[in-house]
């Protein structure tokens, strides 16, 4: 497949990728070293071009910019370093884009969802994770009654909000951004615990909350597969 960064496209002809991964200030990390030539070009000013475009691609100040290596997975990536030469005789360019990646894991560009029915405090889902590392998992609860101190857990992590979820509203517990939110509003201060991850094969989620809950809520799962 061709290998993408941000809007650039590059000719899988005329490019090698390198990955490594390392441990970085105590950190699990993933280099990533694409170089390449810049061909067929009619002069040398598209040949400079084309290297300031793939210059421009990805910021040297954040991990904003999407760079997808395999079919349907990507990874957010920030530059560490650029070289480029340009042959005016040959009318040929080279580079080498030297990347770092937010996070050592790819991730799949699309989301699965799960439905979850909520009726009592202890109800299980089984859940397949895909991937060959823990998913990030986004859990959306929208209560109906008060829902009171409603937890999820996958037997190891469990993370659960203290407070109450007012009947028809809407709580988010995203665990790729770690963060909680309340009808948009943060609420990230009043959870307790370890966002739940989805391991590769067969997870099972626990629901639990207060015994003064309604025990009523209308779930969904988001997943978001990953990579090592």
């Amino acid at each position: 497949m061709a290998i993408t960064l941000g809007s650039i496209t590059f000719d899988p002809t005329h490019t090698t990728i390198r990955e490594k991964h390392e441990e970085v200030g105590g950190r699990d990390a993933r280099r990533i070293v694409i170089s390449g030539l810049i061909i067929g070009k009619e002069s040398t000013e598209e040949i400079e071009a084309a290297l300031d475009a793939i210059l421009a691609a990805a910021s040297d100040e954040d991990h904003e910019t999407e760079l997808s290596l395999r079919s349907g997975r990507r990874l957010w990536v920030q530059r560490v370093a650029f070289t480029r030469e340009v042959s005016k005789d040959g009318l040929a360019g080279s580079f080498v884009l030297d990347l770092d990646a937010k996070d050592p894991f790819e991730e799949s560009t699309a989301t699965r969802s799960v439905s979850w029915s909520i009726t009592a405090s202890g109800t299980t889902k089984p859940v397949a994770g895909g991937g060959n590392a823990f998913s990030a998992l986004t859990i959306t609860l929208v209560a109906e009654g008060n829902v009171v101190c409603p937890s999820f857990s996958n037997g190891t992590q469990k993370l659960t909000y203290q407070g109450t979820v007012q009947d028809g509203k809407t709580l988010v517990l995203d665990g790729g951004a770690r963060a909680a939110t309340l009808e948009g509003e943060d609420v990230t201060p009043y959870t307790e615990g370890v966002f739940p991850q989805i391991a590769p094969g067969d997870s099972v989620l626990t629901y639990e909350d207060d015994p003064g809950s309604s025990h009523r809520a209308s779930v969904t799962l988001t997943i978001r597969d990953r990579w090592w």
